[in-house]
């Protein structure tokens, strides 16, 4: 009888240390399941909060998710996206910057864009620009894709739609350094150059336009502080926010400085050479102390956005006539 009280004894021991050798295991395999490669205890990804923007037009629009396929159809647009740390999969024809972008498949003009072409990559997310581009979102969303619009007529513009973007695309703390050091170097610049302006730009027949302050163009002269000769005037012609302006207008302008634009690449002459010899131009106070800068036309006409800081930059070291 008493072997058989020992042999019960034993068989319970037996069977109670094999039940906490099994929890153990089971246990260090739970906790070996939570370790990663590299021996540090993997973390759970939080779940991204639903984000609501309100964009350059206005519409109030929700995100449950940060949108993953995102196409640009403007250099606006696509140069806001990648500031705010994105990237798009499908562009209009003009984004050629960033560097990265120039690679993308594109939709066409941004004026005229393949409506057929974005819809075939069934984005998440459309991004547009506001002023030029606006009578595509019902024809966008009629095709069920979300769509939001960004604009450059402020530096504010600028900085909010990298800061509205980087919400959205979930890159709030890139979109945040950006625009920190897009203000940072402005500020570096400064806005105290008080003296007038005008810039110009001609058409084919010969025509002189002037940048408006409502212009971007007018915007980055501005913003050093320069006081623009062609303020009040309506926009005319065919660059949007430019106004035509005769000879004699310019004549009772009379800036301090003049900034030319030659859209034409070279060898085509640069309009700073031709003006100069305009007859009636000769009195010109910009013209008799030689203070005509020709413009980079890609900073200052074609690439409204986040390049604001180089177009500034680029003009500041320009009108810096004193020094040459």
């Amino acid at each position: 009888m008493g072997k058989l009280l020992s042999s019960r004894r034993a068989l319970s021991w037996f069977l109670i240390s094999a039940t906490l050798i099994l929890i153990l295991a089971c246990s260090s395999d739970d906790e070996a399941s939570n370790v990663t490669s590299s021996g540090e205890a993997a973390t759970a990804v939080p779940a991204k909060d639903p984000v609501t923007v309100t964009d350059a037009l206005g519409q109030a629009i929700n995100f449950e998710e940060p949108p993953k396929k995102i196409v640009t159809l403007s250099p606006t647009a696509t140069e806001i996206l990648y500031a705010a740390g994105g990237a798009a999969i499908l562009r209009d024809r003009a984004s050629n910057f960033p560097v990265e972008a120039q690679s993308l498949p594109d939709a066409g003009s941004a004026y005229n864009p393949s409506i057929e072409a974005v819809v075939e990559v069934q984005p998440d997310l459309v991004i547009i620009e506001a002023l030029t581009q606006a009578r595509f979102v019902s024809i966008l969303k009629q095709s069920g894709l979300k769509v939001m619009a960004v604009k450059a007529e402020t530096v504010d513009d600028i900085t909010n739609q990298i800061i509205n973007v980087g919400k959205v695309i979930g890159e709030e703390a890139v979109a945040n350094e950006r625009v920190a050091e897009i203000t940072r170097r402005l500020e570096q610049v400064g806005s105290s150059d008080s003296r007038t302006f005008l810039i110009l730009i001609s058409d084919q027949d010969r025509n002189l336009y002037a940048a408006r302050s409502e212009s971007y163009t007018g915007l980055v002269a501005t913003t050093l502080g320069l006081k623009n000769k062609a303020e009040g005037l309506p926009d005319s012609g065919p660059y949007p926010g430019f106004s035509m302006m005769s000879t004699e207008a310019i004549l009772m302008a009379n800036p301090d400085i003049i900034v030319t634009i030659t859209p034409a690449p070279e060898p085509a002459p640069r309009l700073s050479d031709t003006i100069t010899r305009i007859p009636p131009f000769a009195g010109l106070t910009a013209v008799r102390t030689r203070s005509i800068f020709e413009g980079d036309v890609t900073l200052l006409l074609q690439a409204p956005g986040p390049r604001i800081v180089e177009a500034v930059e680029s003009l500041s070291e320009g009108l810096k006539f004193e020094d040459r």
